[in-house]
């Protein structure tokens, strides 16, 4: 009986977490989308992916969950401090996995002050700092109260089919990437070959 009281609350937890990362990284790809096609005047997909997720916002809403529970007690400077460390980290992961094994820039801060790579900058890890506040006083507590009324089935299903959809998405575009790329390679041969051999 102690053995499947624990698996169930594994299980739950695992729900929760799987759950908790697809709707983050719905919303996210939402702020993200809007933000970006307001400000160039069209439709613009923020994402590496094809569908309606950002594996970034995702990842940053589990992290920023756990480190509120460890950290809403501390004062205002620890937690700059933690957030910008976050944010900034996991912004900075993901740009340069994106860059180094698809070739992709996600974003590209080059021209702004404060920057390192590309990838990061002084800036934008300010409003990172903010919406890592905004999600502490204004998301989560909305989120976890809403969250506790639904079914643990209904997280459950959510979550995996979230999952499942973006690791289906993940392995497209990587096989996507894989023949652009052989195309590529393929094509310069071919151009190679005939400069070579008129």
């Amino acid at each position: 009986m102690r053995f499947r009281g624990r698996r169930h609350i594994g299980v739950t937890i695992m729900c929760d977490i799987l759950f908790s990362f697809s709707v983050f990284s719905l919303l996210g790809w939402i702020m993200e989308a809007c933000y970006r096609s307001i400000r160039e005047g069209h439709f613009i997909n923020p994402g590496l992916l094809k569908g309606p997720y950002l594996i970034l916002y995702g990842a940053v809403g589990l992290v920023l969950m756990v480190s509120v529970s460890f950290i809403h007690e501390y004062g205002i400077f620890v937690k700059v401090l933690c957030y910008f460390v976050i944010t900034t980290g996991l912004e900075f992961i993901s740009g340069f996995n994106a860059q180094h094994f698809f070739n992709v820039r996600l974003w590209d801060y080059s021209d702004q002050r404060f920057q390192f790579k590309g990838h990061i900058c002084l800036k934008f890890s300010i409003y990172w700092v903010l919406l890592a506040f905004a999600f502490e006083y204004l998301l989560l507590p909305t989120y976890q109260g809403l969250t506790i009324w639904l079914a643990p089935s209904f997280k459950g299903i959510f979550g995996v089919i979230g999952v499942i959809l973006m690791i289906i998405d993940f392995f497209i575009v990587v096989k996507g990437k894989q023949s652009h790329v052989k195309e590529e390679h393929q094509a310069g041969s071919s151009i190679g070959w005939k400069g070579g051999n008129p």
